[in-house]
């Protein structure tokens, strides 16, 4: 008896625990954005096709279905996720190490990998065992990890810093250092893509072993709580552990680890074929009361089903983006509210027709889209221009492409938005910015212009009394043409700064483009009479878009100009690091607030009275576009340093 009556209890849980679930009350589908890093293989990257990949991507995608809302991922620097998330632009970090630092600022879900720091070196090194044989010898980092930092404690380490850890890998290929010393996962992940695992090899053991999860900003609790059910229902149906195979491999299991498992296995089959045999002869009596019982569950379900496709329907009524999707023949299958308004069409109508009958070819490149069909291809941020309803109007849209159970493309989701105000908003502060910048040039070589002009209106003056003064007429004929060049000179130097920053790239030396910038401010150092230092030693060129970074170098010496006092100092210097070539420009000004730092190439922040706050911004989006780097080093009443990074484009400029 006692066994019958724990057969039914368990039959009785099989059959409505799907019920139960089925039952339980949606949370609200509001988006949840989370920021992650641009360039961190295997953990989040921006592969070759453009498409956002990583063990980072796929879990958030697979909490997203877990705890049943959207997330919208943001690839950024690592710098601007910190940034926005202190912010609130974002929701959290999908992937951080912990630390006691990091813990003051920032809340953290539960954690769910270890990361540790392990050195590399070839197959045949025999001098490098372990992290103490690394002295003397030069080792590759990346740029704002913390392996730097670890390696500081060992001392008498020559470090060569990278921006991407393929270059460091080569260059151990090559010999040109010695090891490289970062994460390990991300040092594995590496070479086993490049296919150099027979050329490099682990030495030592892994050190900074630390905590691995998503970062959220102080007090939101009730968030942190929701991602962490969904990794514990992830871990517990399989799901984590398949998202680790497949970017870090399957954990290789000890012989006699396999031979318990394989034991454990035969005694549940044998188990399980016990109980088979004990209720085989109960299962007619069963079957009809389950045949009844599943019959009732399908109907649930099916209500279910209906329910919970009216409730996305809502949802997606409710976007502020319009979302399209189309199957293999380019026929529409849905679309939301959004979409209906912003090309004007109707749903019933449009569903089931062709993209070009509906002409949202004029919309939609059908080119990038039959691509994103066949190739499985994603584009983001795709721009199209068109007159709609009597105004230029910027649609931006991107792709992705719909897949099976069996991994076929069977469709294509479209994502658009107007960003014709943003695009607009964006031109006019940017353009308010470089005329506020261009008056003060003009104010500025004010004084340059008076002087040959001065000097001109003297010698016309005289013209009369001493035209006949040989001495005269040579001085004339002499120092008028090289006032007049001396203006055609600063109107050339004007009307090139003035000119509309089209990307246009060309080979330059950056000292060049230096003193030639500097020449504008003459009248402004003379007057506050600063102490202008200037030190240049570069002699490779660099691939840049001149006006763009002589903006970029204007806006910095303004910026110091305003910031020192009378006597002041500004030194600018440039020289050669390896594969780059530096520019750094210092002052001894008043220096900027540790708070205000961290705001510095924010859009619209300033500390002025005058000014939009979108000189450094600016200044930030023309380094990134002609990949350089920036980085700024102030202390409050004591001055600032502003250093640029360029790599060199190679072969040397006969000067």
């Amino acid at each position: 008896m006692e066994f019958k009556r724990i057969f039914y209890l368990l039959l009785v849980v099989i059959v409505i625990s799907p019920i139960y679930v089925l039952s339980v009350p949606i949370e609200d589908k509001d988006i949840i954005v989370i920021g992650g890093d641009r360039n961190l293989p295997p953990y989040e990257f921006i592969d070759e096709d453009g498409e956002y990949r990583g063990f980072n991507i796929d879990l958030m995608r697979a909490l997203s279905i877990e705890i049943g809302r959207e997330i919208k991922l943001i690839p950024m620097d690592w710098v601007d996720a910190h940034v926005a998330l202190q912010n609130g632009e974002i929701d959290a970090i999908q992937g951080m190490n912990f630390n006691e630092n990091r813990k003051e600022i920032y809340d953290f879900s539960q954690e769910y990998l270890r990361n540790s720091l392990i050195t590399f070196v070839l197959k045949d090194n025999t001098y490098i065992s372990n992290i103490k044989d690394l002295k003397g010898r030069r080792v590759g980092v990346l740029r704002n990890d913390s392996s730097p930092y670890a390696l500081a404690e060992v001392g008498e380490i020559e470090l060569v810093f990278f921006s991407d850890l393929d270059k460091a890998f080569d260059e151990v290929l090559l010999g040109k250092i010695d090891a490289v010393v970062c994460n390990k996962l991300t040092g594995l992940y590496i070479i086993q893509k490049n296919r150099t695992v027979d050329r490099i090899k682990i030495v030592g053991d892994e050190i900074n072993i630390t905590p691995y999860g998503m970062a959220f900003k102080k007090g939101n609790e009730e968030l942190i709580e929701t991602f962490n059910k969904g990794l514990d229902k992830l871990k517990r149906d399989g799901t984590y552990k398949k998202i680790i195979e497949k970017w870090f491999g399957k954990e290789i299991q000890p012989a006699w680890r396999k031979l318990k498992y394989s034991l454990y296995i035969t005694l549940f089959v044998l188990f399980i074929s016990l109980i088979a045999t004990l209720v085989s002869f109960k299962w007619n009596q069963v079957l009809k009361r389950e045949v009844e019982k599943q019959t009732t569950e399908l109907i649930e379900k099916q209500s279910y089903i209906e329910l919970q496709d009216k409730f996305k329907e809502q949802i997606l009524d409710n976007l502020n983006n319009g979302i399209i999707t189309l199957d293999d023949s380019l026929n529409i299958t849905s679309l939301n509210r959004y979409s209906e308004e912003k090309l004007l069409l109707h749903r019933n109508e449009a569903l089931g027709n062709h993209l070009e009958d509906l002409n949202l070819d004029t919309y939609f490149d059908t080119n990038i889209i039959e691509s994103c069909l066949q190739k499985g291809k994603y584009y983001i941020d795709v721009e199209k221009e068109i007159l709609f309803k009597g105004r230029k109007t910027i649609f931006s849209y991107s792709l992705s492409p719909l897949t099976n159970e069996l991994g076929i493309h069977e469709g294509v989701i479209i994502s658009l938005k107007d960003v014709t105000n943003e695009k607009l908003l964006k031109q006019k502060l940017a353009e308010k910015d470089k005329m506020q910048s261009l008056g003060r040039l003009v104010l500025g070589i004010a004084h340059e212009i008076r002087n040959p002009l001065t000097s001109i209106k003297t010698y016309v003056e005289l013209l009369p009394e001493k035209y006949e003064s040989e001495k005269f007429r040579s001085k004339i004929s002499t120092q008028v043409p090289e006032e007049i060049n001396r203006l055609n000179a600063l109107l050339t130097d004007l009307l090139s700064y003035a000119k509309p920053s089209t990307m246009c790239k060309e080979k330059i030396l950056l000292g060049d483009l230096l003193l030639q910038t500097v020449e504008l401010f003459n009248a402004d150092i003379k007057e506050e009479n600063i102490d202008l230092q200037l030190s240049i030693e570069d002699k490779t060129p660099i691939t840049i878009d001149k006006y763009q970074i002589k903006q970029v170098i204007i806006n910095l010496i303004l910026n110091s100009i305003e910031a020192v006092n009378n006597n002041g100092v500004i030194r600018a210097q440039v020289y050669e690091e390896e594969d780059m070539v530096i520019l750094i420009i210092e002052d001894n000004g008043i220096g900027i607030s540790e708070e205000n730092s961290k705001y510095l190439f924010e859009p619209f922040f300033t500390t002025k009275t005058t000014g939009t706050g979108l000189g450094l911004a600016i200044s930030y989006q023309y380094i990134k576009e002609n990949k350089g780097d920036i980085q700024v080093k102030s202390e409050k009443d004591k001055g600032t340093v502003f250093k640029l990074s360029f790599e060199k484009h190679g072969g040397n400029l006969n000067v």
